[in-house]
């Protein structure tokens, strides 16, 4: 159990999920918007046979010290198009009526992408069942691993710098009713905030009445430039911290491209 369950769980309670691993998923499929320019940047053996991106064969070619500048080509292929994506998605889930959307991303303090997000939540497991879990995966092997621990932040601190912790290594129950706790704390925040706007809207209005519309309206811009109102659409989308299988993170942005 980790971050895919965690994100079923998020799902099944009608929270808008961006996964970044999905979408580079898309990117690297038949006829993904990746797959040419990669091709281009790498040569047609990191092409599969169906057209995709063979990811198996692109690691070998980007895992490494001895291979970071072909990593940072990369990451500069993919990331633009994974955020692309992600803002889409922001854009979509804010004309949703659910007032949170989470954003699973990869490396969220190590790009320094925590100044996004509203909450950041570390679901973390313990050591030997993280790297159980990863390994499991038909695409990993140890080296491949120890080359993405190599780029985090440790667990210790990622615990440290987080909003709110999850602890994957209790039980399924445990753990989910951890998560649930979580999210109903989010909307009965969001709730209360919004009524504070709307508080706050209807008094302008009033004073609108009073004292002319245009100057309302500037007292309503001087109190949101104070960071004040979210009525016109500001939305909280808490970020969580996926330190479970592959160390993704639930959210506002990067993942590993490879």
């Amino acid at each position: 159990m980790g971050k895919s369950t965690v994100s079923k769980w998020l799902r099944e309670m009608n929270i808008p999920v961006d996964d970044a691993d999905a979408t580079v998923h898309r990117l690297y499929a038949p006829g993904g918007e990746a797959v040419k320019p990669i091709r281009e940047a790498f040569g047609d053996g990191v092409l599969a046979e169906d057209g995709s991106i063979d990811r198996k064969s692109l690691s070998k070619l980007v895992v490494g010290e001895e291979n970071k500048q072909k990593l940072q080509e990369l990451e500069a292929i993919v990331h633009p198009l994974v955020e692309a994506a992600r803002d889409a998605f922001i854009a979509e889930a804010s004309r949703q009526s659910e007032p949170l959307c989470i954003l699973d991303i990869p490396l969220l303090f190590e790009k320094h992408l925590e100044q996004h997000c509203d909450l950041v939540v570390v679901v973390s497991a313990p050591a030997e069942q993280q790297r159980a879990r990863v390994l499991a995966r038909k695409e990993m092997d140890p080296d491949k691993f120890t080359a993405i621990l190599a780029k985090q932040v440790p667990d210790v601190e990622k615990r440290i710098r987080a909003d709110r912790i999850v602890d994957t290594g209790l039980t399924l129950e445990e753990t989910k009713a951890q998560v649930v706790a979580f999210i109903e704390d989010c909307r009965r925040q969001m709730t209360q905030e919004r009524q504070r706007d709307r508080t706050l809207y209807w008094l302008l209005l009033g004073a609108a009445l009073a004292m002319g519309v245009s100057a309302a309206l500037a007292l309503h811009r001087r109190k949101a430039g104070k960071g004040g109102s979210m009525w016109h659409g500001v939305r909280d989308c808490p970020a969580l911290q996926f330190q479970g299988e592959d160390n993704a993170c639930l959210d506002k942005h990067t993942e590993a491209a490879w």
